[in-house]
């Protein structure tokens, strides 16, 4: 039951800056009231609130009318959570030549354990957390609500990725494994494979061989925490090297170094370097 719990903490706490079970809060947004980008609020009718949506676009967008461009979705991304620091280091890097342009939008999260997970079948978490379970309706939210509201108000080149640690991790990796086409490039930061028995690793080689060939990028990393965390990751890298499909360009760079609150600071900005390579990066041997 301890380890449970233990793990547990690690799902529902978000980033190393979280604050609260239920909302994974940004120090740096904390401690500033200054609002980075731009935040609007969209009406959803799948998740049936107001959501919001924080947009950081690359400089010189304006003065560039006829340029295309990437997009990173990064979740756990309201103003008070991730966004503020995760913009602004996407900003220096884009301003300082360590990435290639690309806009920045923050997919806020509200209730993380409902909106990041699938229902688990461990009886010890549904009488924890009785409302998780709907990672479902929140990527159709991301398909049908949100990734269409940003392609209407900006110039997207349908090169899209999505960032994101622990339990957003863990949904990146489903939604990889499930809805491949959702997205170009999948960034999993620490993702929490423990869950539900690990059971989504169990999966991975049977849902790997339906996936069609298709030009994608996967990149994975995991800190220190070990025990079932990394076992769950191992039965995922097993099952892509052997059914990886074509076309997939994946890679596991795991820092052992670092720690569960520590790792998406350095891995965050380090996967949007290696997505998104300057040209010159391209062309290095």
């Amino acid at each position: 039951m301890r380890l449970v719990l233990m793990l547990a903490a690690l799902v529902i706490g978000g980033s190393g800056m979280a604050a609260s079970p239920t909302c994974a809060q940004s120090t740096d947004a904390a401690a500033s009231a200054e609002t980075i980008g731009d935040s609007f609020t969209l009406t959803s009718p799948i998740m049936r609130m107001d959501r919001e949506i924080n947009v950081l676009l690359p400089p010189g967008y304006a003065e560039q009318p006829d340029r295309m461009y990437p997009v990173v979705y990064l979740l756990d991304g309201a103003q008070a959570q991730d966004f503020p620091h995760y913009a602004r280091e996407a900003s220096r890097m884009m301003g300082d030549g360590e990435m290639a342009p690309v806009i920045f939008v923050g997919i806020a999260t509200q209730d993380r354990q409902n909106e990041l997970l699938w229902r688990s079948t461990d009886r010890r978490l549904i009488r924890e957390w009785p409302n998780h379970g709907q990672s479902d309706r929140f990527r159709r939210f991301l398909e049908l609500e949100a990734k269409p509201w940003v392609e209407a108000r900006y110039r997207t080149s349908g090169d899209d990725a999505v960032l994101g640690e622990s339990a957003a991790a863990l949904f990146i990796v489903e939604t990889f494994l499930n809805t491949p086409e959702l997205f170009a490039r999948y960034l999993a930061v620490s993702p929490s494979m423990w869950w539900d028995h690990g059971s989504l690793g169990a999966d991975a080689e049977a849902l790997l061989s339906d996936q069609a060939a298709a030009p994608r990028q996967l990149l994975l990393t995991i800190a220190d925490e070990g025990g079932e965390m990394q076992a769950g990751l191992d039965v995922l890298l097993a099952a892509l090297n052997t059914a990886a499909p074509e076309g997939l360009s994946w890679s596991y760079a795991p820092r052992h170094d670092l720690t569960h609150s520590t790792i998406f600071s350095q891995m965050g900005p380090a996967f949007l370097r290696q997505a998104y390579p300057t040209p010159a990066d391209r062309a290095a041997p």
